[in-house]
């Protein structure tokens, strides 16, 4: 019973922190970056002496460190070897994105200077604020007691069936989280290493990013609003790019339903970070130094990935394109599967995009979280 009360406990401090906008000005000041570093004690995948969870928090502490030191807000959902359990760990994530949007809301409120003249926007907030109260507190409920409450509120255990209907709660929760403030400030990154199955492959290796979009058929049923896929798609492309140019090579990014990625609408993605039953990838995970190379190419990523979906810094359209080169959508526009206006697949939102490559005057091949896709640049 102590024990569970101690872990009860020791779940709430840790969830109870808000972040705090009061660093040093840095190129990542006012981001704020959730660092999940996978797994725990007693849960932790083990190889050859690697062990899983050990490596991934010593990854994460480095990384912490860099991103402090410029200018960013870090948090960890874990900074010990105690494992905490799956569904915690998105709860603390949008527990900390609802607070953030809870302390801009009342910092909106608290700037209005003649409220009886500006009674709409008075009560907009309020309402935003009570709402937002509302949501946490559910959050902290299911911290409390995550056994009982997580299958609640959350899709856990996952259903395979594609027959569970959110729950109405849980969807608010995700879609308060459709904010700007979220979009352009946070990203959440669970750090892991992979394995092959049994019989185990050594000779597979590689970096693999995954994400949440609104075209994973085994999820779509249950929640297809995560509002920042396109987003995330470009941090995943970058960190890839990072990860092969320091020696682990790049594999996929992969659409998938982890629970750290499924049960938030924070920027999220999941990164294997090589393969630990690979003896090259191993060797590297194992070397401290290697990883005080790989922290420093997230935090240069993340600094890459803030700039190019900012569109204060972001570069306006040119009309000569190269494979390669990132250019900035300032619009909405349609994207389709072909150079015909009639494959159209959906719309992307203004961002950062890669160039795959070109046809006529006006037709633009770009990457995004769908695959290579159209745009047209005189559509509308």
């Amino acid at each position: 019973m102590y024990k569970k009360l101690f872990y009860v406990l020791a779940i709430m401090i840790i969830a109870a922190f808000v972040p705090v906008y009061s660093h040093a000005a840095g190129p990542l000041e006012g981001r704020v970056i959730i660092l999940d570093p996978g797994h725990g004690h007693g849960t932790s995948p083990a190889f050859a002496g690697y062990i899983e969870h050990i490596r991934m928090l010593v990854l994460a502490e480095k990384m912490r460190d860099i991103l402090e030191a410029r200018g960013a807000t870090v948090l960890l959902t874990r900074e010990n070897h105690i494992d905490i359990p799956l569904p915690v760990r998105p709860v603390m994530v949008n527990k900390w994105a609802l607070e953030a949007i809870r302390n801009e809301r009342i910092a909106q409120l608290n700037s209005i200077q003649i409220p009886e003249y500006e009674q709409g926007c008075v009560y907009a907030l309020q309402a935003d604020i009570a709402q937002l109260d509302h949501s946490i507190a559910i959050l902290d409920k299911i911290l409390t007691n995550p056994q009982v409450y997580a299958p609640i509120y959350m899709n856990t255990p996952f259903d395979t069936t594609r027959t569970r209907v959110i729950h109405p709660e849980w969807r608010r929760i995700l879609e308060l989280q459709n904010d700007p403030l979220i979009r352009y400030n946070f990203m959440v990154v669970s750090l892991h290493s992979n394995a092959t199955g049994t019989p185990v492959d050594t000779s597979i290796n590689g970096a693999d990013v995954f994400l949440s979009t609104n075209c994973n058929v085994l999820n779509t049923t249950y929640f297809a609003g995560y509002s920042h896929a396109d987003v995330t798609y470009i941090f995943a492309d970058m960190l890839l790019d990072g990860i092969h140019n320091i020696g682990i090579r790049r594999r996929e990014i992969t659409p998938f339903h982890w629970m750290i990625i499924r049960e938030t609408n924070v920027p999220a993605v999941l990164v294997e970070n090589g393969f630990h039953t690979n003896a090259a990838d191993r060797a590297k995970l194992q070397d401290d130094n290697f990883l005080a190379r790989l922290a420093v190419v997230y935090a240069d990523t993340f600094e890459q990935y803030f700039a190019a979906i900012t569109p204060a810094y972001a570069e306006e359209l040119t009309t000569i394109f190269t494979p390669g080169q990132r250019l900035y959508l300032e619009r909405t526009m349609h994207l389709f599967a072909s150079t015909d206006t009639a494959t159209r697949v959906c719309a992307i939102a203004p961002q950062a995009v890669r160039v795959v490559g070109t046809y006529g005057q006006n037709w633009v091949q770009i990457s995004t979280w769908l695959g290579d896709k159209w745009i047209n640049l005189w559509h509308r």
